[in-house]
């Protein structure tokens, strides 16, 4: 479907106007015309058939060629005329067309025969058809003057809206406390301006409050995980029991991915500032080989078989916690619809394959699979994949998912 733009529908509207406007004009000119030819004709005929019925001797005048304009049929003349005209019942008739020639025609019915007399307008015709094709010219050109005159006025019109435009277009995201109103005047795009500063005044209060949360929770969530680790610490050191030692483990994996999660909402959460989450290198084979080390158990429970070729020249200029939390995410998803079934995991020096022979995803979920809170297991928050895409649209990577229900799935992430 086309879009039509404020500015073409003001020259189509202008257009539109002007072509009525210009074809009413012309039609009414030529109705007037046609009814004052018929009246005067009409009039004028009438007149003469009166006399000559009156008088029919003056019919023998008709014969002089300077009036050979008029053309008299009666008795026997009758059968000279074509039949159509012939059959015409008594009346007057404008713009009868015989022998090329246009006539006005009147018919009277005199003792019982029809009178027929002609009067040759075909001068005026070929007026009317001149006046006709001087007017559709003058139709044409007023039409082309007045779409260059409604293509200057819609730049007029429209040249508000353009700054408007060109305005809310060079606002940035990290700018606070804009308003434009005052930039526009009186002119009517003041409202649209002040609706603008409105919203705008919403989105700076939304974004303080979410800079107050991420702050606070910044926070707070880092400082009791502290705690919690220096208390793994200790219990790590007291307790040489093996099934401590298990349990202090995960713990440990548990506080360690709470704060990787931690790290990466942060780091979505301001964009603005990379510079605290830059960090790298990061060897993407070393958190593949600790996930698989985490994540044992899980796999052994799926009863999968797992294959690892990881490359370990592969680093990424990005947080360790952040690669982590991708490939734990893609890794989960992979355990969770592969009971019984196979994993591999390869890389070269520029990217990372995971695929599986698990359930796979049915053609019809694929294009909505990175979209927030979207997921087709019971119970799931759809937060994983979207966070990953996220992450990867934040340092320029690509990921790639290929799947079919049944058949399994293969995740490419190219960094």
């Amino acid at each position: 479907m086309k879009v039509k733009t404020l500015r073409y529908r003001l020259i189509l509207v202008t257009a539109v106007i002007v072509t009525v406007t210009s074809t009413l004009f012309a039609g009414g000119l030529l109705l007037i015309k046609q009814q004052l030819e018929e009246a005067t004709f009409g009039k004028i005929v009438s007149r003469h058939i009166d006399i000559l019925l009156a008088d029919p001797a003056n019919a023998d005048s008709l014969d002089n060629p300077l009036l050979n304009e008029w053309q008299y049929y009666r008795g026997d003349d009758v059968q000279r005329l074509p039949a159509d005209i012939q059959a015409l019942p008594p009346g007057a008739y404008h713009s009868i067309k015989l022998d090329k020639r246009h006539y006005h025609l009147q018919i009277v019915s005199d003792a019982g025969d029809k009178v027929y007399l002609l009067y040759d307008i075909s001068d005026w015709e070929e007026q009317e058809h001149t006046l006709l094709a001087i007017l559709l010219a003058g139709m044409l050109v007023v039409l082309i003057v007045a779409l260059y005159l409604a293509s200057k006025a819609a730049d007029s019109v429209l040249e508000p809206v353009r700054r408007l435009t060109q305005r809310l277009t060079g606002l940035s995201p990290k700018q606070r406390g804009v308003r434009i109103e005052a930039e526009f005047g009186d002119s009517d795009i003041s409202q649209i301006a002040a609706a603008v500063d409105s919203y705008l005044e919403r989105i700076d209060h939304f974004v303080d409050r979410e800079r107050s949360f991420t702050a606070a929770a910044s926070h707070e969530l880092r400082t009791p995980l502290s705690v919690m680790i220096g208390a793994v610490d200790i219990i790590e050191a007291d307790c040489p029991q093996p099934a401590t030692q298990r349990a202090v483990t995960r713990i440990r994996r548990a506080c360690s991915e709470m704060l990787a999660f931690i790290e990466a909402a942060l780091f979505l959460s301001r964009e603005e500032d990379r510079t605290i989450y830059e960090g790298g290198p990061c060897t993407v084979s070393n958190v593949a080989e600790q996930l698989v080390a985490d994540l044992k158990g899980d796999i052994d429970a799926a009863g999968i078989e797992l294959s690892t070729h990881v490359d370990t020249a592969l680093t990424v200029q990005a947080p360790e916690s952040l690669v982590k939390i991708m490939l734990s995410n893609l890794l989960r998803n992979a355990i969770e619809h592969s009971h019984h079934g196979r994993i591999d995991i390869n890389s070269d020096g520029h990217s990372l394959e995971i695929g599986d022979t698990g359930s796979g995803i049915a053609e019809a979920d694929l294009p909505r699979i990175f979209d927030r809170s979207y997921t087709t297991k019971p119970g799931g928050t759809g937060l994983g994949l979207n966070l990953v895409k996220r992450i990867c649209d934040r340092y320029g990577w690509t990921i790639d998912i290929t799947s079919k229900a049944g058949a399994g799935t293969t995740v490419k992430l190219t960094f």
